[in-house]
């Protein structure tokens, strides 16, 4: 017979009132539920209060509470305690359910947050309507451009429609560079006007 399987079995022969912590673990090993409901009675208050003084709401408290206990159960085969007391084992089992938590809730608070904000932010893509009016302002931009004499056109489609710098613009249309930049105030402010027109702004 082991030294655990002995101990359990003198166990069952006292009181429960008079097993130590270490008795009691031993039979946890063994398979013993009421070890392990003598174990909460004797430790429960205390791990409650702990609790308690840590987290705000009667939810948190009792199911940390029961977690203690259940983390004792699963753990029972593999836990080893320094003295005759398993009161310490409990109390850093606790503080870090506690610590799991805390961050449990903080990470659920962050999400929350995130939510509201997104939810009071306008929605930035464009409606149906800003979409039409692009459209029409695009429309009429290709028709402006489509009427433009050389070299305007060459220097809008180059600068405006491609890109391109007003060196490679004066190389292409054979102006200078100085011609480039002019031609395109002058047909930047022509478009802006008309579209402004065209808007009914001023």
């Amino acid at each position: 017979m082991s030294e655990q399987t002995e101990t359990s079995t003198r166990a069952c022969r006292r009181s429960r009132s008079e097993f130590s912590d270490r008795d009691l673990l031993h039979a946890l090993v063994d398979g013993h539920r009421r070890a392990l409901g003598t174990l909460y009675d004797r430790h429960s208050r205390v791990i409650y209060a702990y609790i308690a003084a840590r987290l705000n709401t009667r939810e948190d408290i009792e199911e940390i509470s029961q977690d203690v206990f259940v983390t004792l159960w699963r753990k029972r085969s593999s836990l080893t305690i320094a003295g005759d007391s398993l009161l310490p084992w409990l109390l850093v089992t606790t503080r870090n359910l506690i610590a799991n938590r805390r961050r449990s809730l903080h990470s659920a608070e962050k999400r929350r947050a995130s939510t509201a904000v997104d939810e009071t932010m306008p929605d930035s893509r464009p409606g149906p309507a800003e979409l039409s009016e692009r459209k029409q302002l695009l429309a009429y931009v290709e028709a402006v451009a489509a009427t433009l004499p050389e070299p305007d056109r060459t220097v809008f489609e180059l600068c405006i429609r491609g890109n391109h710098s007003y060196e490679e613009a004066a190389a292409q249309a054979g102006i200078t560079t100085g011609a480039v930049r002019n031609r395109l105030s002058r047909l930047r402010t022509r478009l802006r006007n008309e579209l402004h027109t065209l808007r009914g702004t001023p």
